[in-house]
């Protein structure tokens, strides 16, 4: 037996994802101060050979879809040195109506220094993500963080008519905000993309942001380093602040560009050079 249902029917409501980490460090052995897991988010804590904390975030679900939420916290304080990153590229498929929503909450105080390198969202025909970022540093602190973004999957044919993206950065200094960013698409993202005056044909974009007392004197570094990427990229500062952005024609170019940034860059701005997260390369 069959049962017949209406096409302007209202989809049957499913069980949403509603997931959470929050895990915090102190001091300079990094010891942890805080681990809360709700499913499907996990934390991994993998040891590092040089020292200093990975944190590795996990949604066991694989991808998001309309009305799952992700909300991530990390906290680093007392001369902590932490290194949070996700294993694999969070993946946001086609939604029935509701956004997809993943926050994340970082904290960055008493000396500590905070790497913020998750890597790769890839957004799907028919999503709608909403991701925010928020974050509390403060004047004796440093902040590297980074977020990218693939407006589908070159390689795969995939072509985004229908689909939405609202993603917001929220900076605030000693509780003065700083810096506020947000990049919006809604619709036929494929025409919207191939705009000289939006993305100039780039299918793949990425900012990074460096915040510390010294960000400025590492401006001519960065800006050296961005002239040798395949893709487009740039850097500008502000007090306290170096903001860059990549755009690339595909996935795998923006990775190349970042990872070879993210490398020399790292050694200048920690006198040393320090190897990109492992879970990168599986």
């Amino acid at each position: 037996m069959y049962a017949a249902t209406s096409r302007s029917d209202s989809p049957i409501p499913l069980q949403r994802l509603n997931g959470a980490a929050r895990v915090g460090f102190a001091g300079p052995e990094c010891r942890l101060s805080e681990l809360y897991q709700a499913n499907p988010c996990r934390v991994l804590l993998p040891r590092r050979p040089h020292g200093g904390v990975e944190a590795v975030l996990l949604n066991t679900a694989g991808g998001i879809t309309d009305g799952d939420h992700l909300d991530y916290v990390i906290t680093a304080e007392d001369g902590a040195q932490v290194t949070a990153t996700s294993q694999a590229a969070e993946k946001v498929y086609r939604s029935r109506g509701d956004n997809s929503r993943v926050d994340s909450h970082l904290k960055i105080s008493g000396g500590a220094v905070l790497e913020w390198l998750p890597q790769e969202t890839i957004l799907f025909n028919g999503a709608t993500l909403v991701r925010q970022t928020q974050i509390e540093l403060d004047s004796a602190s440093r902040l590297l963080a980074l977020d990218w973004l693939l407006l589908g999957r070159l390689a795969s044919g995939e072509q985004l008519d229908d689909a939405s993206v609202h993603d917001s950065w929220r900076l605030r200094l000693d509780g003065r905000l700083i810096w506020a960013d947000d990049f919006r698409l809604q619709g036929d993202i494929e025409s919207l993309r191939r705009r000289r005056s939006l993305l100039d044909g780039a299918r793949a974009v990425a900012t990074l942001i460096y915040a510390a007392a010294d960000a400025g004197e590492h401006l001519e570094t960065a800006r050296d380093l961005l002239s040798d990427c395949v893709g487009r990229a740039g850097v500008s500062e502000r007090p306290g602040l170096l903001i860059c952005r990549f755009l690339a024609l595909d996935g795998l170019i923006l990775r190349r560009d970042v990872e070879a940034f993210l490398t020399p860059f790292r050694a200048a701005i920690h006198g040393s050079a320090l190897p990109l997260p492992r879970v990168w390369a599986c």
